[in-house]
């Protein structure tokens, strides 16, 4: 038993009902979401316990011409039997954050019997609050990803880099929807640059070379540890367009 448990409520609509009445006291359990890398586990002692592990919202996947809705307690591979163009086989939890971020996912976060919106990437969450869906537009044809990773062993220059790139080849025959995010550390940036260099361009490879030079600032070059970093971006970036464009071609035939 986990401090004063409230009775399992069902449904989201109950769950919120019960973190108004119970406000800033309420503690939502819902276990752990690999999805956002968020445990809600509340201890013995904490405030009045919401046990919301049997809301089937949280875990279920639902794909419609209107967008994709996402429990955020959802597990892995449901994500990846549901949402096969968001997550193919092989995808890991954080390079599904990654895409998120990359298309704009909105969590939608519940307490004191409301909610807001907050992006995958600057989740914050008070005591008393829930992440209950995350929402996203629909996955419109001619679009791909692209991850590449690099980990870097070097004393007290190591790193760990992740680059995802997603993009939509256009029926006019240009880039649309450019996202290109590098996670350093964990820490996530959007290279806006780059991605303006690309977005409503005539589709050319060639300029790549450029994108994946100026993607190297969303790392702020302090020292050798992420001057060494910002350098590794470049051709990172590079191969995940590259292999990006080629997703994207291959998803309109």
């Amino acid at each position: 038993m986990h401090g004063r448990t409230s009775r399992a409520p069902t449904t989201l609509h109950e769950a919120n009902s019960l973190g108004f009445l119970h406000r800033e006291r309420a503690r939502f359990f819902a276990g752990y979401s690999e999805i956002l890398d968020v445990a809600l586990e509340p201890g013995p002692s904490a405030g009045f316990v919401i046990d919301v592990r049997g809301v089937d919202e949280l875990t279920a996947v639902t794909v419609t011409a209107s967008g994709t809705t996402i429990g955020a307690f959802a597990p892995l591979h449901a994500v990846c039997e549901h949402a096969p163009l968001l997550a193919p086989e092989g995808t890991t939890p954080a390079m599904l954050r990654l895409r998120l971020s990359l298309l704009d996912a909105k969590v939608v976060v519940a307490g004191l019997g409301r909610s807001r919106s907050a992006t995958p990437d600057a989740l914050n969450l008070a005591g008393h609050e829930l992440p209950t869906v995350i929402e996203m537009p629909p996955l419109r044809a001619g679009i791909g990803f692209a991850d590449r990773r690099r980990t870097t062993q070097d004393r007290d220059a190591s790193f760990a880099l992740g680059i995802s790139v997603a993009m939509r080849v256009s029926a006019l025959g240009r880039f649309e929807n450019v996202r290109i995010v590098v996670d350093f550390d964990g820490v996530l940036a959007r290279a806006a640059q780059a991605e303006a260099k690309l977005e409503k361009q005539p589709i050319d490879p060639g300029l790549f070379p450029e994108a994946a030079r100026l993607s190297a600032y969303a790392i702020e070059s302090v020292d050798a540890r992420t001057s060494s970093a910002a350098r590794a971006v470049t051709p990172l970036v590079m191969a995940a367009l590259r292999d990006a464009l080629a997703a994207a071609k291959r998803s309109v035939g």
